[in-house]
């Protein structure tokens, strides 16, 4: 078929045409009919959404070339905020236009919602209600409701669907999850660091420890700190205990230590003493405290003899400090003595009648014996460096 259209408009004008269009088949048939053709700039019908905005530009074609053609007094007719239909004019060389602007609702209410987890022995107080965040829309009054009947008891998921509808009939429905969940985990204890103490002191076990259950919220704690002898240093643990209300317990532990006191240090010192020292001449002195404390980069902070005597272990001050106490309880005059930049120590000691550098420090850099201060200045462990001889006796 072939179609033909007769009085073509100019299509450039405005205005409203009648056409006749014409349909011929292959044999020579044909059909006609008359239509009308409207050309124009001004919408005849629109339609906007409740509570929309409205301006110019949703009735014209082009805002820019036709928009000061409408009177600003007819756009003020449409009443966005109520449904209805409403009639605009405009006129363009001596031509009156008319545009209907029909103010519809097809727009469905906001519906927000959230999962929800309860335990087996809770209901919902608002039912299903308590899933609702947030039910608006531009109408008005939102109505809601739900097609799920919750099962309260039932371990698991459920699947719950809700649905808002507004004064004109929109309906949003969407779905959203309850959890009921059985309580079997007991209480957190919290503060329950390490905890130090001196000897001889009294400890405020549930000073700073509380218990929280995600159920129950907060919850008692009892402790026990029986096995903690604050007259013996040493590491000890006091165990804390806490149920919730349905019967779920937690007990853990707490780690307590009891700081030494110089009776300790003394204990310690008396025992390597006798085990090793007693009646020995400076040299085996020496001897022993290589052998029994090796040599680490560590000084043992404020207390350097406990350190190294309860380690095992320490740097060349640790062994400074425990030679000049098992010299001294020998009897014999000691002194310390170090570098000026403090990186080596060792001990001077009056013996025979004069002064003689011994060294403790477990190193085939610094020589085992009585030396003089020449002896000791060509030690390797030196390194050339020379300590203040104003500051301590000649071991010459």
């Amino acid at each position: 078929m072939t179609v033909d259209v007769q009085n073509k408009p100019d299509v450039s004008k405005y205005g409203e045409y009648k056409i006749k269009v014409i349909v011929s088949d292959k044999y020579g048939n044909k059909t006609s009919k008359t239509v009308k053709l409207t050309i124009t700039w001004l919408y005849d019908k629109v339609s906007v959404e409740l509570g929309s905005a409205f301006s110019v530009a949703n009735i014209v074609v082009d805002s820019e070339r036709f928009g000061n053609l409408v009177d600003p007094n007819e756009i003020a007719k449409v009443d966005t905020s109520k449904i209805g239909t409403y009639e605009i004019q405009a006129s363009d060389e001596n031509k009156t236009y008319k545009c209907i602007v029909t103010v519809q609702d097809t727009t469905p209410p906001d519906l927000q919602l959230k999962d929800v987890e309860i335990w087996d022995d809770q209901t919902l107080s608002g039912g299903y209600k308590d899933f609702i965040v947030s039910a608006t829309d531009v109408s008005g009054e939102v109505k809601t409701e739900s097609s799920t009947e919750i099962k309260y008891g039932v371990l698991g998921e459920q699947i719950i669907t809700i649905t808002a509808t507004d004064v004109n009939g929109n309906k949003q429905e969407k779905t959203c999850k309850l959890t009921i969940k059985k309580d079997t985990t007991g209480p957190v204890i919290y503060g329950l660091s390490t905890l130090t103490v001196n000897k001889h002191t009294s400890i405020d076990f549930n000073n700073g420890v509380y218990a929280i259950d995600d159920k129950n919220g907060t919850c008692e704690v009892t402790s026990d700190g029986s096995k903690v002898n604050v007259d013996v240093y040493g590491t000890y643990y006091a165990t804390y205990t806490s149920t919730d209300l349905s019967g779920n317990k937690t007990v853990t532990s707490r780690r307590i230590n009891v700081n030494h006191d110089q009776e300790d240090v003394n204990n310690k010192i008396n025992e390597f003493y006798y085990n090793y020292c007693a009646g020995q001449d400076p040299v085996s002195i020496a001897s022993q405290v290589r052998n029994k404390i090796k040599y680490s980069s560590n000084g043992g902070g404020q207390d350097p003899i406990w350190y190294g005597l309860t380690q095992g272990s320490g740097n060349c001050y640790v062994h400074a400090m425990i030679m000049q106490t098992m010299l001294q309880k020998n009897g014999y005059q000691s002194r310390l003595i170090w570098l000026p930049d403090e990186s080596h120590y060792w001990n001077l000691v009056f013996y025979n009648g004069v002064w003689r550098h011994i060294d403790g420090t477990p190193s085939s850099n610094h020589t085992l014996g009585l030396l003089t201060d020449s002896q000791k200045a060509a030690d390797a462990g030196l390194h050339g460096k020379m300590w203040d001889t104003s500051l301590w006796p000649a071991a010459e």
